[in-house]
């Protein structure tokens, strides 16, 4: 079969011959259809991700679409490697394989399960978004932050800010559902002055942030003092991704006044069963048309040249064999 496939850490994969899956008594054979390209995909093969690919060569992609023998057309993930998805054919653990609806389009069903997920499980089940609730999203115009805002909304924020380094996409989220926005490519003095001006229009009660970093040591020095501590507030952050840095300085006094809790959501703080029981609500969000995501469908052939790009700001890059 042809796929996607990665020889050396920190290189893009290759489009060439693999061998083709057998499943084993617990797995079964899917016949690829589309497979997302994310940010995880090439941090594992970069080696900088902390579930990094540990024996190579190994085809890439954690999750696609596919149709199984009998013609049942699923969503699916946790491929047994060295098989991925971005590739022909892929084997799949039964338990991985989720039945997709007729209103969700192939392209749709690939691409929005990671970063839809990466929004809806922390709201959910680690900050237990309650109605009304003030949202700050940190790394606001990736796929992932756009789709975050229009969730938030969905599950009952009263108000969400959205901030981000790209201004183009930026001044296009109040369509989404953003109530404000922050552009975050400014001084940090600048910077914090936003911070704080947003959160006394109504205090920040959920961050999720994909970016981490120095946008994070900035927006927690803006909730240190600054007037913004004179009444208890809980203020959970969710430490999703790391996009502008794996590190942050980070005070004591940052934790003493302002009420916040650091948690993180990851494939390994979070149960299957949250997982499970998010499909059915975002699939029939993506089928009424209420969660929009940016798609760009490119052939398996051109994988090496997409992995590459850096023109795609917002949009999903979906691999079709």
């Amino acid at each position: 079969m042809k796929a996607a496939v990665l020889h050396t850490l920190g290189k893009p994969p290759r489009f060439e011959d693999f061998p083709d899956p057998h499943p084993s008594p617990d797995e079964v054979k899917v016949h690829v259809k589309a497979a997302s390209l994310k940010n995880i995909d090439k941090a594992m093969a970069s080696g900088s991700h902390y579930d990094s690919h540990s024996e190579l060569p190994v085809v890439c992609g954690i999750d696609g679409v596919g149709v199984l023998g009998d013609g049942t057309r699923v969503y699916c993930g946790g491929s047994r490697a060295p098989y991925g998805m971005m590739a022909e054919q892929a084997v799949v653990s039964r338990a991985w394989c989720l039945q997709i609806p007729d209103g969700v389009d192939d392209f749709t069903a690939a691409a929005l399960p990671n970063p839809a997920l990466s929004s809806w499980l922390p709201l959910v089940w680690r900050a237990q978004l309650k109605p009304g609730e003030t949202v700050l999203i940190l790394g606001a115009t990736g796929v992932a932050g756009k789709l975050a805002i229009q969730i938030a909304k969905h599950l009952g924020a009263g108000r969400v800010v959205a901030a981000g380094r790209n201004e183009h996409i930026l001044e296009t989220l109040p369509v989404l559902g953003a109530d404000a926005t922050i552009a975050l490519e400014r001084l940090d003095q600048e910077l914090t002055v936003a911070f704080v001006r947003e959160a006394s229009h109504k205090r920040f009660d959920i961050i999720l942030d994909y970016l981490w970093g120095h946008p994070t040591e900035v927006l927690l020095d803006a909730l240190t003092g600054h007037d913004l501590k004179a009444e208890f507030s809980r203020i959970r952050l969710i430490e999703i991704g790391e996009m502008a840095g794996p590190t942050i300085s980070l005070s004591a006094a940052a934790l003493r006044s302002s009420g916040l809790e650091l948690h993180g959501s990851g494939g390994g703080g979070i149960p299957h069963t949250a997982i499970f029981d998010a499909f059915p609500q975002l699939w029939a969000l993506a089928a009424s048309g209420n969660l929009r995501i940016d798609i760009e469908p490119v052939a398996l052939a051109d994988v090496e040249k997409a992995w590459q790009r850096q023109d795609l700001p917002g949009r999903r890059v979906v691999i079709v064999p």
